[in-house]
């Protein structure tokens, strides 16, 4: 099979990869996975050996990342940074190597922009501190897209960095250290609600805002972005924030809980608002998502609550 017909998805067993595989499947692509069987891909062996002996492909999706949240964030930052650009730089430096002709398609964060009330448009990316939760993690990220544009431009390489939404959907990890905030929230009601609580805490400030998507919604945008732009940092979501009250409030009626919520502002708190602003690309490709947050909560409560 030529290679333009062919993808690489690189960590294909995380929560990402394990919804792109069959997405890419579907649409008569061949996959080749790389995922946790290749071993530590902080280590520069590994990445070498998957990526040599991968055949050819038209794409790479770099989905793979180390990724903690809650309150132990703040104190492995250092670990997550070292980590991550290790793993990072081993992917750039193997898809030059290795696989030159792929368009090299990575994931990024809103966590490597600056804190700000208003929606983030990409001249604004890396410009700015970041919130001290991601300060090691979100400059790991810069590493991975600052990187891929020079690469790209020294060895003549085409990338393109999405940097997504907050997302939700099959197959997110359940740990409390691991899970996307609507993941944990959605779980957390779950066990509650069984254990027969008479109210919903709701874990720091409820006027928190975040952009969320469905994880096949942020796939499709992906996919859309890829078709349509090239050798670019761009930002891939809806321009639809919410805030986390808005969010516990939908999970509970999608649980039909009624019951009242508590807040506590005393538990762990990112930045107040993370919204980047994705006009450039909404505009050029006509995606828009099709999943509501109620409907997609009531999906997951089906395939992994049997609810």
């Amino acid at each position: 099979m030529p290679g333009p017909e062919r993808d690489i998805v690189i960590g294909a067993d995380g929560f990402l990869g394990r919804n792109l595989v069959p997405r890419l499947r579907a649409e008569g692509r061949e996959v080749v996975e790389i995922g946790r069987a290749a071993g530590d891909l902080s280590e520069w062996a590994n990445v070498e050996r998957a990526l040599r002996a991968a055949p050819p492909a038209g794409r790479i999706f770099h989905v793979v990342t180390r990724q903690r949240t809650g309150a132990v964030q703040y104190d492995i930052q250092g670990e997550l940074l070292a980590i991550n650009a290790r793993v990072h730089l081993n992917v750039l430096e193997a898809w030059r190597l290795f696989q030159p002709q792929a368009k090299l398609v990575s994931t990024g964060s809103s966590c490597t922009y600056p804190e700000s009330p208003e929606p983030l448009p990409e001249a604004r990316f890396g410009q700015g501190p970041t919130h001290p939760s991601v300060i090691g993690y979100g400059l790991a990220k810069q590493v991975l897209a600052t990187g891929s544009a020079a690469y790209a431009h020294q060895y003549g390489l085409s990338f393109l960095h999405c940097v997504l939404a907050t997302l939700y959907g099959p197959h997110d990890n359940k740990a409390s250290d691991r899970s996307h905030f609507v993941g944990a929230l959605l779980d957390r009601a779950v066990r509650e609600k069984a254990a027969g609580a008479l109210q919903f805490e709701v874990w720091g400030n409820p006027r928190t805002v975040r952009e969320i998507l469905h994880v096949e919604d942020q796939i499709k945008a992906i996919l859309a972005a890829e078709r349509q732009f090239n050798n670019e940092i761009l930002n891939c979501a809806a321009n639809k924030p919410i805030t986390v009250g808005e969010v516990a409030r939908t999970a509970l009626a999608a649980l039909k809980w009624k019951v009242p919520i508590k807040t506590s502002l005393d538990s762990f708190q990112g930045a107040a608002t993370k919204v980047i602003d994705s006009s450039r690309f909404l505009n050029k490709t006509g995606w828009r998502p099709k999943i509501d947050l109620k409907s997609g909560l009531r999906q997951l409560l089906a395939r992994e609550y049997q609810i």
